[in-house]
């Protein structure tokens, strides 16, 4: 019942991105979307289908690449310095470069513990930059206030909450996996609610909101908080 609702659960944000969102939505909001349309189908494709129960390892190989990389590509529109967007697309480019090689040489019939390890300890990196980032800068309204800091949030939770399952994944018995694997479930709905909280913030946001300040590095930390931005 569990893997149900975590299968369906990204149909609410995609519900509330489509009635609320699409006259009124930023390029990472979109990214956020196709990654939530991309997830379901995937889910979905993989529960419903003899194919995709029988290959659930390569499948989830491959989403963990494209996941990966619009993950990264959410971030660099996000974070407004140059060096950092740089640092940010150079990490992606040599991480998907070596998630590609590890799916090509696995044997596709275990989890890969290895590329969602390196993924979360990627992700969470960049969620912690994004974080500092606003909090150490004079903010001229409350961070939660901004569509993206939920977005990041939800991003942090479910890689946070799945770190140690997929880690040690590899070196699970099936019947471990499936034992354990409501961690991945509880998490995956949490996180979906949370992408709807984003959607919502977006959608109802003061007609003259004040624009989220862009991390433009930490360099901003000593100038004058009273200059206009």
């Amino acid at each position: 019942m569990l893997a149900y609702i975590s299968i369906i659960s990204p149909l609410l944000p995609i519900i509330l991105f489509l009635a609320f969102c699409t006259k009124k939505s930023r390029r990472e909001l979109w990214v956020i979307f196709f990654y939530i349309v991309l997830s379901f189908s995937l889910d979905f494709f993989q529960y419903m289908t003899p194919w995709g129960r029988h290959n659930n390892f390569r499948i989830f190989g491959i989403f963990t690449i494209v996941e990966v990389a619009l993950f990264t590509y959410f971030f660099y529109l996000v974070i407004g310095n140059k060096i950092i967007k740089r640092i940010v697309l150079t990490a992606c480019t040599c991480l998907v470069i070596f998630l590609l090689i590890l799916f090509l040489k696995s044997n596709k019939t275990n989890f890969d513990s290895i590329s969602a390890s390196v993924e979360s300890v990627t992700l969470i990196i960049l969620s912690i930059t994004y974080f500092f980032g606003q909090l150490s800068r004079p903010q001229e309204q409350f961070i939660y206030s901004s569509p993206n800091f939920w977005i990041v949030l939800a991003i942090m939770i479910y890689l946070s909450g799945t770190f140690f399952l997929f880690m040690m994944a590899n070196n699970l018995s099936a019947y471990e996996i499936q034992k354990y694997w409501f961690i991945n479930n509880v998490s995956n709905i949490i996180t979906n609610l949370i992408f709807c909280i984003a959607f919502l913030v977006n959608r109802f946001a003061s007609a003259h909101p004040i624009t989220e300040k862009t991390y433009t590095g930490y360099n901003n930390i000593h100038e004058n908080p009273l200059r206009e931005q």
